[in-house]
C-alpha cells in the first residue's frame, strides 16, 4: 500500500529531472511505500524524458498534462492521481541530502499536523528559504527578523508559510481546500495555501523538520524581467483574495529589496540583481497601485 506520493512537475526540466530523481531514490527511507508521479506541462521533448525516465525507474507514473496551465494546476493533476494518503509537492530543482520520507509521514501521523516541511539549503552550506512570514504580517521588522529566524530555525506556523519548493500533506486536508488555486499560474502559492488551510483547520498545525535538509537549486536563477513581474502579480492577486493590503506589500517589498541591496554592498557582495528588481518594483508600483 502506497503511504506517499510525491509529486514533481516538469516543465523543459530535463537539466533537472533526472538527478531530482536520482536523489529520491537514493534516500527513499520507505520503500515501496512510496508512489512517484510526475506530471509534464506540454515540455518540447516529452517523449524523450518520458523513456530515459522508464528505462531508468519503470515503477515511476509519468503522463503528459492537456496543456501548460500552469505550477498549480499541473500539481493538482498529479495530486488527483496520488494513491496515498499523504501527497509530497517537490520541484525539479530540488535534491534531497538525506532521508525525509519517514520522518514527514511519522511527523503527519498526528492527528494535529496537517503539513510539514523540510529544512531547504541553496548549497550544502547555505541556508535557502525554509520559509516566510505571511503577507497578513507584513511589516520592516519582519524584513529585519527573517535572517535571525532563519538562522535559529525559528518557525510559527501561525505566521509563516513553507516555501512551496518542497512540502507535505495530508491529501484529505488539501482536498478539502480545493488543492492548490489554478487562477494562479506560478508564485505566490505558498501563502494562499498556507491562509486557506488555517481557516479551514484552525485546530491544526504546520510543523517543520530542521534536521530534515534538503538542496534548492533556485539560486542558480538569473533574473528576468517577466518572471519577476508575474511573481509580483501573483503575490497582488493573493493579497486581494485574502483581503490584504495591496499598497503595503509594495511598500515592504521595495524596502526588503533596498535593505539586501545595501547590506550586500556594504559586505562588498554582488548587488547587480538588485538594481534591476528595484527598478521594475517601482514601475509595478505605479501601475498596479
Amino acid at each position: 500500500m502506497k503511504e506517499l506520493s510525491l509529486i514533481i512537475l516538469t516543465y523543459n526540466s530535463e537539466n533537472d529531472i533526472y538527478d531530482c530523481l536520482a536523489s529520491v531514490y537514493k534516500h527513499n527511507d520507505i520503500g515501496d511505500a512510496l508512489e512517484v508521479i510526475v506530471v509534464d506541462n506540454q515540455s518540447t521533448a516529452f517523449e524523450q524524458m518520458r523513456e530515459k525516465i522508464l528505462n531508468t525507474y519503470p515503477e515511476v507514473r509519468i503522463t503528459q498534462n492537456t496543456h501548460n496551465g500552469g505550477y498549480g494546476q499541473g500539481n493538482n493533476v498529479g495530486i488527483r492521481m496520488a494513491k496515498a494518503s499523504v501527497v509530497a509537492v517537490m520541484n525539479p530543482d530540488v535534491r534531497l541530502m538525506c532521508p525525509i520520507f519517514g520522518r514527514a509521514l511519522q511527523t503527519l501521523k498526528a492527528d494535529d499536523v496537517m503539513m510539514c516541511g523540510g529544512k531547504q539549503m541553496h548549497t550544502p552550506t547555505q541556508l535557502g528559504w525554509s520559509y516566510a512570514f505571511d503577507y497578513t504580517v507584513m511589516g520592516c521588522w519582519q524584513v529585519l527578523l527573517r535572517n535571525v529566524y532563519k538562522r535559529w530555525d525559528y518557525y510559527d506556523y501561525r505566521r509563516m508559510h513553507l516555501s512551496g519548493a518542497f512540502f507535505f500533506v495530508k491529501k484529505a486536508c488539501f482536498e478539502q481546500i480545493g488543492l492548490f488555486d489554478e487562477q494562479i499560474f506560478m508564485y505566490g502559492e505558498e501563502c494562499d495555501i498556507h491562509q486557506r488551510l488555517r481557516k479551514a483547520f484552525p485546530k491544526m498545525r504546520i510543523a517543520f523538520m530542521a534536521e530534515c535538509e534538503y538542496l534548492h537549486l533556485s539560486m542558480e536563477r538569473p533574473f528576468e524581467e517577466k518572471r519577476y513581474r508575474q511573481l509580483v502579480a501573483a503575490d497582488l492577486y493573493v493579497c486581494r483574495k485574502h483581503g490584504l493590503s495591496e499598497k503595503k506589500y509594495m511598500r515592504i517589498r521595495l524596502f526588503a529589496l533596498r535593505l539586501c541591496y545595501w547590506r550586500d554592498k556594504m559586505l562588498g557582495r554582488n548587488v547587480q540583481t538588485y538594481k534591476p528588481m528595484i527598478e521594475v518594483t517601482l514601475k509595478l508600483r505605479v501601475e498596479c497601485l
